[in-house]
């Protein structure tokens, strides 16, 4: 007898979005558990191989958490805010709202046939003000934040102000470097721009010059798998290097946490060598060199026992 797959699995898959088998309700007595996958964008060309690949098998793990007894979060969401919608709908000439509508309606229903366990109800879209809004509030709290290396952890800019007007930021031995240290009456002379600036250098969210993948067509920055062999991955525009400002995060700064938490965790140790390189701790030593005018220039090397034979810096500007 052969299995008819489309008629029993569209009449228990009505079944089970009549009777909401896979909402999630908020029960307090069972134990939690989080299972997340990576949102799709959703492109007029639907699914491909690459999205049930990975949500099969969290689809399996949320299923086997259930019946072990956990009350389990599996949402699913659509990363529909950016440049892939943009440029679809300057490609169709379409308002970019209508066709990531119709869309995510695609997209859902393709989930839905092949019977994954999400509640809808729970669904995310990244193009919804409701959620972007909290992104917007994230980094409106990294910008008006910095790092305190006294107790390594974020406090907030209006600390570190109060303490420059009052204090200044002069090192605790050795001499002070120029651009880098400042006495109270310095900071409180400065401009707006300049204290600004000065800021900047230790906010979490800050704006600083980069080399980035820009591609002129496109009118935006590209990350590096969204280029194939020098085009833009949609399009095939070219892009080339380009110096640019933009924003950053200051990881770097959480470097030592980050690769702490590493042994917390049950990750094989590839994974865990693949975390490290990411996150990239390099450690040296400063030096100041003084110049013929007797002008001091801070530089930074990793290895500091190379510094005492040198007799000449080239600089590139």
């Amino acid at each position: 007898m052969e299995y008819d797959f489309r008629r029993i699995e569209k009449d228990w898959q009505k079944k089970w979005k009549d009777s909401n088998a896979y909402k999630v309700e908020n029960d307090f007595s069972k134990p939690k558990y989080y299972v997340l996958d990576m949102f799709p964008y959703p492109s007029g060309a639907g699914l491909h191989v690459g999205h049930p690949l990975g949500y099969i098998a969290s689809d399996i793990f949320s299923r086997y958490k259930r019946l072990k007894g956990f009350n389990v979060l599996h949402p699913m969401g659509f990363d529909s805010f950016g440049l892939p919608a943009e440029q679809y709908a300057l490609d169709t000439g379409q308002h970019p709202a209508e066709t990531t509508k119709k869309n995510i309606a695609t997209f859902k229903a393709q989930l839905d046939n092949i019977g994954f366990c999400y509640d809808w109800s729970r669904e995310v879209q990244t193009s919804d003000p409701n959620y972007y809004k909290w992104t917007q509030w994230i980094f409106l709290q990294l910008f008006n934040s910095y790092f305190c290396n006294t107790e390594k952890k974020a406090r907030p800019i209006s600390e570190l102000i109060k303490k420059y007007e009052t204090k200044g930021a002069m090192p605790k031995n050795g001499q002070p470097i120029p651009g880098k240290h400042f006495t109270a009456a310095e900071w409180n002379a400065f401009s707006e721009k300049e204290q600004a600036d000065v800021l900047m250098k230790r906010r979490l969210a800050f704006c600083g010059y980069g080399e980035v993948n820009w591609c002129e067509a496109l009118g935006t920055v590209l990350a590096n798998d969204e280029v194939v062999n020098g085009v833009s991955e949609r399009g095939g525009h070219p892009v080339v290097k380009k110096t640019l400002r933009q924003w950053y995060l200051r990881i770097t700064a959480y470097a030592d946490r980050l690769l702490e938490g590493l042994n917390t965790v049950d990750f094989s140790d590839a994974m865990k060598e693949m975390q490290s390189n990411w996150i990239g701790k390099s450690s040296g030593a400063e030096s100041l060199r003084l110049t013929e005018t007797d002008k001091r220039i801070s530089t930074s090397n990793k290895l500091p026992t190379c510094l005492y034979n040198k007799t000449r810096y080239n600089f590139w500007c």
